[in-house]
C-alpha cells in the first residue's frame, strides 16, 4: 500500500512540474500570468480561456491556469 501511495504521489508531482513549465513556457513576458495573447499559441488553451479565467481580467494566474487540462 505504501508503495502506491508513494508512485500516487510521484506521478502527480510529475503533473505538475509539467503544468508550472508548460505555465512558464506560454508566459513570454515572464510578468506571471498568461495573457490572451500569449494563449493563442495553444489552441486547447485558447478556446478554454474564458472558463479558466475566473475573475474576468484577460489574464491567467498560475491558479486559474492549473484547471488547464494539458
Amino acid at each position: 500500500m505504501k508503495k502506491v501511495i508513494v508512485s500516487m504521489f510521484v506521478v502527480l508531482s510529475s503533473f505538475s512540474v509539467m503544468a508550472l513549465d508548460a505555465f512558464a513556457a506560454l508566459d513570454e513576458d515572464k510578468n506571471g500570468v498568461i495573457s490572451l495573447e500569449e494563449a493563442k499559441v495553444n489552441p486547447s488553451l485558447l478556446a478554454k480561456f474564458k472558463e479558466l479565467d475566473k475573475d474576468n481580467n484577460g489574464e491567467l494566474s498560475k491558479k486559474e491556469f492549473s484547471g488547464f487540462t494539458l
